[in-house]
């Protein structure tokens, strides 16, 4: 389903993947949306610049630094516009990382559109929500109506409560998230829905905004927890805005419920340690690299034991692997490593020289991965020291190079 806006919403794509940036322009182009493209963080800064968005999707591996240089400058600039971050890299931490920075989701590629498409359209959303909560009393008063019905029907909770910290409204999400109904809380303290440790900092807060009108959270998205009715506690992500009216300040919160994306999180992690135990344990050599940019994403502690050169090499130079196979092979190898790989039917046994003189041999093999459009975006294999079967099966012994 496209867009239907009376003004075209526009995303920004920060992609140093050609082919990827342009299949993600066509396909959102083809839902309504009007798309710029940017390849390295200074492109992406200019385009931010120049131009106003409605959201960033934004790849955290850039030529020129790390993308989350350029969520730290949108946060600087406008920290409602959502940012959704796409990486090929699964790293938990990396994850909670930009998550606690201020991005607003955080999706693996190869991406799924259908996935896609809901995130940006929430993202969209939720900046619009947030743009007209922190409007003035006109805008609040502007067409009431319609301004409540979207309050009401939005999925994360908003509350607004006056420069008192006293609850003045409160949607149909928030009574779903907190277990109040409106009439319960309506005029009562914003502290009924804090744990207690938060209270003192909260009531702080309030007097600072009143006698300075400075606030450290103003315009920040935070992570904390809220307090149920029934006394349970779960975690929270709040962007807070505040606007002036005739009557005095408000203070409008947009409150998002992370028990599933925290738990999520904890299983993503709980993966990966299982992963990587797993992978220490292995006597072969586990490896996966990224074909569309030469790197190599992982390789399993065993290369250090096999190959007798660091993993930290490998990943600085991803040729080092083939740097220690010995002279007689390495054509060969080399031919099949750029013509086999990404075709599926690499499979070689060839000789490695390690940085004692010592030889080995090697039985390598592996297996491409595709996206949804038939693109390789990953490959993945395993390579085993067969030097003893070589040895047992009467090969004659290449000794010492």
């Amino acid at each position: 389903m496209t867009v239907k806006s009376d003004v075209q919403q526009s995303v920004l794509v920060v992609d140093d993947d050609q082919d990827l940036s342009t299949a993600l322009q066509d396909l959102l182009e083809y839902e309504g949306y009007r798309v710029d493209r940017a390849g390295t963080c200074r492109d992406a800064l200019a385009s931010i610049e120049r131009s106003h968005y409605q959201a960033i999707l934004l790849d955290l591996g850039l030529p020129d630094g790390n993308g989350l240089s350029v969520l730290k400058n949108i946060q600087e600039r406008d920290p409602a516009l959502p940012v959704i971050i796409l990486t090929a890299k699964p790293d938990p931490e990396t994850s909670a990382d930009s998550l606690s920075k201020g991005a607003f989701a955080f999706l693996l590629k190869p991406y799924h559109r259908d996935v896609l498409r809901a995130t940006l359209r929430r993202a969209i959303g939720a900046h619009t929500l947030a743009k007209k909560a922190a409007g003035d009393a006109h805008a609040l008063t502007e067409s009431e109506d319609r301004f409540k019905s979207i309050v009401q029907s939005a999925p994360d909770a908003i509350i607004v409560s006056d420069e008192h910290g006293y609850i003045v409204s409160w949607n149909r999400a928030a009574s779903k998230m907190f277990q109040y109904e409106s009439l319960e809380v309506l005029g009562k303290p914003l502290t009924m829905i804090m744990p207690i440790r938060y209270r003192e900092g909260h009531e702080m807060g309030m007097e600072r905004m009143r006698s300075t009108g400075r606030s450290k959270v103003i315009g920040h998205v935070v992570q904390l927890h809220g307090l149920r009715k029934d006394g349970t506690e779960f975690p929270i992500e709040l962007s807070l805005a505040t606007w002036k009216a005739q009557s005095g300040a408000y203070f409008s919160g947009i409150i998002r419920d992370l028990t599933d994306r925290t738990q999520s999180e904890h299983l993503l992690r709980e993966a990966q340690e299982r992963f990587e135990l797993a992978t220490r344990l292995m006597r072969e050599v586990f490896w996966m690299t990224d074909p569309l940019k030469s790197t190599m994403l992982y390789v399993s502690p065993s290369y250090e034991q096999i190959w007798g050169r660091s993993c930290e090499q490998l990943y600085e130079s991803p040729r080092a692997w083939l740097d220690a196979v010995h002279p007689d092979d390495r054509s060969r190898v080399f031919a099949a490593a750029t013509t086999k790989q990404a075709a599926g039917t690499y499979a070689e046994d060839y000789r490695i020289v390690r940085p004692d003189g010592t030889v080995r041999w090697i039985r390598d093999r592996a297996i491409p991965v595709r996206n949804e459009q038939g693109v390789v975006v990953k490959i993945a294999g395993i390579a085993e020291d067969i030097t003893d079967l070589k040895l047992s099966s009467n090969t004659p012994p290449v000794g010492v190079f």
